[in-house]
């Protein structure tokens, strides 16, 4: 399928990685752009607030892509799985550049009153909607796409672009913050950023527009398949159930890694904020060059090898990272710590996220990879941030947190020992 696939559309590897992945970058830096304005939009959207709860109530409409963030992954992968890859990862680019329209051109709050709020608010949820419906059927098609022995390190582009996308908002935030005027980011400059994603996804599409469907095309008369979700749920469910907490180390050890870290350097370790963001860089930069390095070892040496070997050395390198930081802080050793332990964050992401969709049929992937990864991703790790923040705040220890990931790692170890390893061996049909 793999082959014909690229024969047939004369594509070549690079291109069709390229395809696939833009998208996720491109909606991951949207989705992500958000919080780095945080402060602006709070003082433009709710004035009448204190300068701190305006912040929180900023926060707070962030937040809310996090919770749609499943519910797209499940619509969105179901329609991948019924309608095509293709159809779907249109669709999500389309509502992320919808969202950032609405959010660049948002009247602020002294123009439309309470008005304004709502309207970022339901950029907020669009943008959630569609970050979390992106993944499934994009990973989906680069499986798809891929041949046996290259089908992880095709999937493993698709997390890669979340990391670019990670760091392509904060580049281009650092340079808003640091060329223009503090008045001129309040008063406009928060702008560009969601203006350069609306210009951005139009790219994107014309990009993919060359990519062959991989799901097969129905015969005259024959109805579309239907039950996707039903099926994950019923049929698949003990697979669904393992693919979820089997993602549950890589989830945690991620959201610790690239977000709770750099705030725990400046809140806890008082480093300032700009080693917290050229950290963050680091880790996600480490995060994009790791992830495609996985994909061949576990094509080379099988999934489970690569997996479990990366989670224990996260489990054994965790307490020492942190005490290492908690002794010696300062920015260069944050960039090392959060660079060294996205090398295994990788490790463990990369591995699982090609051994679930190579367990689940063909119009069950797409919604077998949003209900595993993408509600993994969103539950266990959305809420690691704060979980580590409650830790340290209840016990007064600044490497409890790194207890939290060693648990979190020996947790979805076990999973894995009844989830197959396909390595090599073709796709289920």
């Amino acid at each position: 399928m793999s082959t014909l696939a690229l024969s047939k559309s004369g594509l070549t590897k690079t291109h069709v990685i390229t395809a696939t992945t833009i998208g996720t970058a491109l909606e991951f830096y949207d989705f992500t752009i958000y919080s780095y304005f945080a402060i602006q939009i709070g003082q433009l959207f709710f004035p009448g607030a204190s300068p701190v709860n305006q912040f929180l109530l900023s926060i707070g409409v962030f937040g809310v892509g996090f919770v749609v963030r499943p519910l797209g992954g499940i619509v969105i992968g179901a329609y991948a799985d019924r309608a095509g890859r293709k159809k779907a990862m249109v669709l999500t680019i389309m509502l992320m550049a919808l969202s950032c329209a609405m959010i660049a051109f948002a009247p602020t709050y002294a123009v439309a009153g309470f008005v304004a709020p709502f309207i970022v608010l339901a950029a907020r949820l669009i943008q959630g909607f569609a970050a979390g419906g992106e993944f499934g059927p994009g990973t989906t098609l680069l499986v798809e796409y891929a041949t046996d022995s290259t089908r992880a390190f095709f999937a493993s582009w698709n997390f890669a672009a979340t990391a670019a996308g990670l760091v392509l908002g904060a580049v281009v935030a650092t340079l808003v913050n640091g060329l223009l005027p503090k008045q001129a980011v309040l008063d406009w400059g928060w702008r560009i950023p969601f203006l350069l994603g609306i210009v951005a996804a139009p790219a994107g599409m014309l990009i993919r527009k060359r990519l062959e469907e991989t799901l097969a095309e129905r015969k005259p008369g024959e109805a579309a398949p239907r039950g996707a979700l039903k099926a994950a749920l019923t049929t698949h469910l003990k697979l669904t159930i393992l693919g979820t907490f089997a993602e549950l180390g890589g989830s945690v050890s991620i959201y610790i890694t690239a977000f709770f870290l750099p705030s725990h350097a400046v809140r806890s370790l008082h480093l300032s904020p700009t080693a917290s963001v050229t950290s963050g860089i680091v880790s996600s930069l480490v995060l994009f060059a790791a992830a495609p390095f996985a994909g061949m070892l576990a094509d080379r040496f099988s999934r489970k090898r690569v997996l479990v070997t990366s989670r224990v050395i996260m489990l054994l390198l965790v307490y020492p990272a942190f005490a290492f930081l908690s002794a010696h802080p300062s920015i260069t050793a944050l960039c090392v710590v959060s660079g060294l332990l996205a090398v295994f964050v990788a490790g463990q992401i990369v591995p699982v996220l090609v051994m679930i969709p190579e367990l689940f049929p063909k119009h069950v992937r797409a919604t077998g990879i949003a209900l595993t990864y993408v509600v993994s991703a969103s539950f266990f790790g959305g809420f690691s941030p704060f979980i580590a923040s409650w830790l340290v705040a209840r016990t007064g220890n600044p490497l409890a947190p790194a207890w939290y990931v060693a648990a979190a790692c020996v947790i979805s170890l076990v999973p894995v020992i009844w989830l197959r390893d396909r390595t090599g061996e073709a796709l289920a049909e």
